[in-house]
């Protein structure tokens, strides 16, 4: 008999139903939610509101309007063009036009074959889907095995009434079928200055256009991609929060220097003469407008972490620390907060140490692991601590570094950093050539090592919120091998975040429930306790999905996994749900006779379990409420379907209406010991 645990129903709060301190996961995961934008959000709308707000900011590029021709006429568009032309964006915006709220855009991603090949899952394509598929990062190699089926990847797309968008680079443009050269635009680059002036007046700030001809900055617009101008835009929409009074010519010159190689800063960095100097310089760069406190504390940590020696004068005879800061370039600005005098130090600083001292940066992110656990940095500081660390290992190619770091701060005892955790993965699977990476690699995790509680808590927010907005499928199956390794005592979050996404899309609860029956079920039953907690929460969500039955293979999957709860598991584990599916019955309408008739299938080959059911359906149906006739005639519906599936009637019409029930004590419900049990 296998243990399942306790069953709650229908709980609106966190239920502590195990041992341990639900509080404290709780809290974590609700300060992670928070440190992402995400906390309280539902995935899709996290995604209308992403597009939403793309939508009201994007400048069209040349040939957009043939594009959306394209897309209109044959449901399927190549877009290519040079690198920060907003290639990726334009896909989304005419995507999203046709509708302008609501279904989100499934972004589809190619899966590597167990014969070398890449695949497509033509399976992921729903009606009316809107689908992106972004090539523009895939080797020559790769898209050559890719060519065959992306062509049959749209005779699916057509099929469905679905909408595809292809993103390619250049270099794979030439490399295209006949049959998609003719589907391709290379839309061109739209000026800087209206990308950015479209920004600025979303957040109320209207320079004149003459202000946007300034030196440097008219330079910036002329040659930076689209997402550098975004950056811009919302870095001075930053400075004029802090800087309300001032006007945008003061604004912009700080965020500019952030974005842009500061002429002055590699003659900077070789001015740096010692090596005490240069991990100053580092750790300024890092925590800048950090307390000074910090700084030398954080200072200190770096140089024991590369095993830098110690100055052996007299502390009094060497230099004082505002002495050091000044010896680097730095000031102190309002409130006390240490500060380069050029802020294109920063970024200069951050690309040489990452870029000339390779093998330093196991150190690096050993450093970073340090100044999170142990300094008391404010909220603002990690974040700033972090996001360097996360956009110099990606831009150099490590994102595993991130992956290494979240590992650091959720280790098997004692109480973690969740929330930095969160924020190091995110970082890297929002990116959009090392995301792909970062999510095989999480994957990858989940099948083959051990994961602390912490981590696996780390690895939930990640693929409800991150993941699953614009990957929902590839969220979907990270969820349920978090969940089959959740216990039974615990709390579950990660079947909390499983089912939540299976119930808000038809075909993600197909594809939930495709994983049960393909890999959550044996020849003995379930493989594990976890696959069939998962089947029974399913259950509910699955029969108030009307357009889930319109799949057919969902009532042979549904009866599958129903017939393997009742050949292996208690009564007392499987009842409260047979109770939530019946629920569904009196509003299911057109799927009312499939949900009975699954059931009963599912049963009748076992005599205890059908007699059970049909005593719950019984006093179900005797439940005092306004729908008491409803759920009279689904229980007369549900004793026939019983008969049919044991062989003693024929299948009762779906559109005959069932006679009332007669008296409960003219027609008792069978005692469900009566007939022999069947196997557990």
């Amino acid at each position: 008999m296998t243990d399942l645990g306790t069953f709650v129903a229908q709980a609106q709060a966190p239920v502590h139903s195990g041992a341990g301190d639900q509080n404290i996961y709780f809290a974590q995961m609700t300060e992670a939610s928070q440190r992402l934008g995400t906390h309280g959000k539902d995935r899709r709308a996290i995604a209308d509101r992403q597009l939403g707000f793309l939508h009201q900011r994007f400048v069209p590029p040349g040939r957009l309007g043939e594009a959306r021709r394209l897309l209109r006429d044959n449901r399927t568009v190549v877009l290519s063009g040079e690198p920060g032309v907003g290639r990726r964006s334009a896909a989304q915006v005419l995507l999203y036009e046709p509708s302008a709220a609501g279904a989100g855009i499934h972004e589809v991603d190619p899966e590597d074959g167990e014969d070398g090949g890449v695949l497509l899952d033509r399976g992921a394509v729903a009606d009316g889907d809107r689908l992106l598929l972004d090539l523009s990062t895939c080797e020559t190699t790769r898209f050559a095995g890719l060519q065959n089926e992306l062509s049959a990847f749209r005779a699916v797309v057509e099929e469905r009434g679905a909408r595809l968008v292809v993103v390619v680079s250049p270099h794979l443009e030439r490399s295209l079928t006949a049959e998609f050269q003719r589907l391709t635009v290379q839309l061109g680059r739209p000026r800087g200055a209206d990308v950015l002036m479209r920004h600025l007046r979303r957040e109320d700030i209207t320079p004149a256009p003459v202000a946007l001809a300034a030196p440097g900055l008219a330079g910036f617009l002329s040659v930076a991609s689209m997402r550098d101008v975004a950056r811009l835009a919302d870095l001075i929409r930053r400075s004029r929060n802090d800087s309300p009074a001032g006007s945008f010519d003061a604004w912009w010159p700080d965020p500019l220097a952030q974005l842009t190689d500061d002429p002055q800063g590699p003659e900077f960095v070789r001015g740096l003469t010692d090596g005490r100097q240069r991990a100053l310089a580092l750790t300024v760069a890092m925590l800048h407008g950090s307390e000074p406190d910090t700084v030398y504390s954080a200072v200190t940590a770096l140089l024991a972490v590369v095993d830098h020696p110690e100055d052996e004068r007299p502390r009094l005879d060497r230099a004082d620390f505002n002495t050091e800061l000044g010896n680097v370039a730095c000031v102190t600005g309002p409130g006390g907060r240490v500060r380069f005098s050029e802020p294109g130090h920063v970024r200069a600083v951050l690309t040489h140490f990452w870029s000339y001292f390779p093998d330093l940066r196991p150190q690096f992110r050993a450093w970073v692991a340090h100044c999170v656990r142990d300094l008391r940095l404010d909220r603002e500081e990690r974040d700033r601590l972090i996001g360097h660390f996360a956009e110099q290992s990606l831009r150099t190619g490590r994102p595993e570094e991130l992956v290494a770091l979240a590992w650091e701060w959720t280790p098997k005892e004692g109480r973690g950093f969740m929330p930095d955790a969160v924020q190091a993965l995110a970082a890297g699977l929002r990116h959009d050539v090392h995301g792909r990476t970062m999510r095989q690699k999480i994957l990858s995790q989940l099948r083959h090592e051990s994961l602390s509680r912490t981590y696996r808590l780390a690895l939930t927010v990640v693929c409800s919120d991150v993941i699953a907005v614009n990957h929902p499928d590839e969220a979907l199956v990270r969820l349920h091998y978090l969940a089959r390794k959740e216990a039974a005592g615990d709390r579950r979050p990660a079947l909390d975040a499983l089912l939540a996404l299976a119930a808000g899309d038809r075909r993600l609860c197909a594809l939930l429930l495709s994983r049960l029956t393909a890999y959550g079920i044996g020849p003995t039953g379930f493989r594990s306790p976890a696959e069939a907690r998962i089947f029974l929460a399913l259950a509910g969500t699955a029969a108030r999905q009307p357009a889930l039955w319109r799949d057919p293979s969902a009532p042979r999957r549904l009866t599958e996994c129903w017939a393997t709860v009742f050949a292996h598991i208690p009564y007392e584990a499987w009842a409260p749900h047979v109770r939530t599916w019946l629920d569904a019955v009196p509003t299911a309408d057109a799927h009312r006779n499939a949900l009975l008739t699954t059931l009963a299938a599912a049963a009748g080959p076992y005599p205890a379990a059908a007699g059970r059911t049909f005593q719950l359906s019984q006093q179900w149906a005797l439940a005092p409420g306004d729908d008491r006739a409803e759920r009279g005639d689904a229980a007369e519906h549900y004793r026939r379907c019983l008969d049919s599936a044991q062989g003693l009637g024929p299948p009762p019409d779906r559109n005959e209406p069932s006679e009332r029930n007669p008296p409960p004590d003219q027609n008792p419900p069978p005692d469900p010991d009566s007939r022999p049990e069947a196997p557990r």
